[in-house]
């Protein structure tokens, strides 16, 4: 049972547009079947080979008007859409009597000038759903893959006490943008048939609807889904800096997490890893280092080997993901899941499955 002495939020909803489904249930359907949403694209890298990338179905956009072979021109406009849609699964019904805050998980701040971010996505999620999201109160967090467990801690850390029920916490990021994916042809970390380490570039809306009232959380098969409070690191050795990789930031992260919560052995680990052989490195680092909390054998869940790397978007996924997994579970009772950036910014958390009654 999660401690009633430290902070925790409950999982009220959560809804996502992945390559791989239109919501939670369809996309945790087909990462369980294993389900691929690979595909080339008509990008080219600098080697001359089409790159492997991952897209949403091109009928979510076309419904919303979107040009889905116009990467460039409509990529504001993908963002948005994600979001909205992601957003509209989360917040039905009538508005609260007082508009809730959101913190909004973005790309790293070098792509800021490329996706459609900060102001004018969280302003444009309060104009669409009227009553619903306090622009005053919301915030965001640039930091890439973990920018969601960070916006999580920002939560906890600065939120928490706010006389509203619910809080929103999520991100919308395509990464099918020619800047960003020149940058990244330029380091050669893009898929192809015949590179050896890289990864799918792909797209994606996740959010979380959060409460601290057991009675407005979500109740499936009698239990509901504890997050408890995040851990935060970073990484001197990132892939951005000339200093020695060691694995320090993932395994404090891992560390803070797990002395943040009192849970059984942890069942599975659900990751941000993409496919590039850093990421596997880096998580043997901090597993071996923290193996006493976990399961022996532990389970790792790395999601992006079907619906590709999803950058802003993958925290909130991943957590959304963890928690339909523990509802459905007959034996886990905790995982733990973390969310690495290209920069420094490293996040775990665990969640917990607690009965009902």
């Amino acid at each position: 049972m999660a401690s009633t002495a430290t902070k925790h939020f409950f999982l009220a909803a959560s809804g996502m547009v992945t390559p791989l489904g239109a919501n939670t249930v369809m996309t945790a359907a087909a990462v369980n079947a294993g389900v691929s949403a690979y595909a080339l694209a008509d990008f080219y890298n600098r080697h001359f080979q089409p790159i492997k990338v991952t897209t949403v179905p091109p009928t979510v956009f076309a419904e919303q008007g979107i040009d889905v072979a116009n990467w460039n021109g409509t990529h504001p406009a993908r963002v948005a859409a994600m979001a909205s849609l992601a957003v509209q699964q989360v917040i039905m019904g009538e508005p609260p009597e007082k508009s809730i805050p959101l913190v909004l998980a973005l790309p790293e701040a070098k792509y800021q000038e490329v996706s459609a971010l900060g102001a004018d996505l969280v302003k444009y999620l309060a104009d669409t759903f009227p009553g619903w999201i306090s622009t005053v109160m919301s915030r965001c967090v640039y930091s890439g893959r973990a920018a969601g467990l960070e916006a999580l801690a920002f939560a906890f850390d600065y939120l928490y006490d706010l006389p509203t029920h619910y809080m929103l916490v999520g991100g919308s990021d395509s990464q099918l943008e020619d800047v960003r994916l020149a940058e990244l042809d330029k380091a050669d970390r893009l898929l192809a048939p015949d590179s050896g380490d890289g990864f799918a570039p792909g797209e994606a809306a996740g959010f979380l609807l959060l409460t601290r009232a057991p009675a407005l959380a979500a109740v499936v098969n009698g239990h509901r889904i504890v997050l408890h409070s995040p851990g935060i690191a970073d990484e001197p050795g990132h892939l951005g800096s000339d200093e020695p990789y060691r694995g320090e930031g993932l395994d404090q992260a891992f560390k803070k997490a797990l002395a943040g919560a009192t849970v059984p052995p942890i069942h599975s680990i659900y990751s941000s890893m993409n496919g590039e052989d850093y990421w596997a490195r880096e998580y043997g680092v901090a597993h071996i280092r923290n193996r006493q909390a976990f399961a022996d054998p532990v389970t790792l869940q790395h999601p992006a080997d079907c619906y590709g790397d999803i950058g802003s978007a993958t925290a909130p996924v991943l957590i959304a993901l963890a928690a339909q997994d523990l509802w459905t579970s007959s034996v886990a009772r905790a995982h733990l899941l973390y969310s690495s950036s290209d920069g420094e910014r490293r996040g775990a958390i665990i969640l917990e499955k607690v009965p009902a009654a």
